[in-house]
């Protein structure tokens, strides 16, 4: 699976198609139910869950990080606002910050692979990377607030 540059842009649109179909049906069926913001920590939440079936799938492919982040603002700017989630503006700032947050978090989590891709730890490497990533981004807005 080398051979597809782009899998990981396309699990990003497939994870993205899936949450914002099923916040429609919460907010259609359940409309008392208060749904999550798109801040940072959960937009780290969907990269790494992204990230991680990317581990899976295609492991080693090759990354071009101006293509992930220009792909990737697309993709978090263009399907919350077809799916009438957040206004013009909101979908512009959600596009930039969603391509950011994703192409740093697409870096560390692929840094922290190559370094542990090799011996004992490898099997959980993985998972315990993208939970260490996770908590990193919680302290990070926790901190900035």
């Amino acid at each position: 699976m080398k051979k597809h540059p782009y899998m990981l842009n396309t699990l990003l649109a497939g994870v993205m198609g899936a949450a914002l179909l099923a916040a429609i049906l919460v907010r259609t069926f359940a409309p008392i139910i208060i749904l999550p913001r798109p801040d940072i920590p959960a937009l780290v939440l969907i990269s790494l869950v992204v990230l991680l079936a990317d581990h899976y799938l295609a492991p080693g492919a090759k990354r071009s990080y101006g293509h992930i982040f220009l792909l990737s603002a697309a993709t978090f700017g263009l399907l919350p606002w077809a799916a009438c989630f957040v206004n013009t503006a909101g979908a512009v700032a959600l596009a930039i910050s969603g391509g950011v947050v994703f192409t740093v978090t697409t870096l560390l989590f692929t840094a922290i692979q190559e370094r542990l891709s090799s011996g004992p730890a490898c099997k959980a490497a993985p998972i315990l990377s993208a939970l260490g990533l996770y908590l990193a981004s919680q302290g990070f807005i926790g901190m900035s607030l």
